[in-house]
């Protein structure tokens, strides 16, 4: 990890002027043109890219174009609750847990990022305890109550 941010402090220098909001304020870039800089990052790919974009435009509201271009982040718990709500097949690939969140919502198929991903660690669990206390428990097949 040491490298990495030895390596990304010098991106910063040389690419950005010394200044990080330069990747998001310098030319007015895209949600896609933000995603792209942050994964020339050494150890960046795409569940930190479009994180990374999306807590930009959700929890610090940079305004930035095309939300539409911010993917969800898929990682193991975005995964798990995807596959259990029965969004996509028990087999699916990544690509097609980002193809499902753009059809649920494709003004801005991150937007529900993060709690997703807190409904996977928080309650969406192996021995399905935390079912009960989730929020879509009531859609989920997986769902003691609702399984048939």
């Amino acid at each position: 990890m040491a490298g990495f941010f030895c390596r990304g402090i010098q991106v910063i220098h040389s690419d950005y002027h010394d200044c990080a909001a330069n990747i998001w304020q310098a030319d007015r870039p895209t949600c896609r043109e933000v995603i792209s800089r942050f994964a020339q990052f050494p150890g960046i790919g795409q569940k930190i890219s479009t994180m990374a974009a999306n807590i930009l435009v959700r929890e610090f509201k940079v305004p930035l174009p095309n939300t539409h271009e911010i993917d969800i982040s898929v990682d193991s718990q975005v995964t798990k609750v995807f596959k259990r709500l029965g969004l996509v097949p028990a087999n699916a690939s990544n690509q097609e847990i980002i193809e499902a969140a753009r059809k649920i919502y494709p003004e801005y198929p991150g937007i529900a990022d993060s709690i997703i991903w807190e409904i996977g660690r928080d309650w969406c669990k192996t021995d399905l305890s935390g079912c009960y206390a989730c929020y879509l428990s009531e859609y989920c097949p997986k769902h003691p109550l609702n399984e048939a």
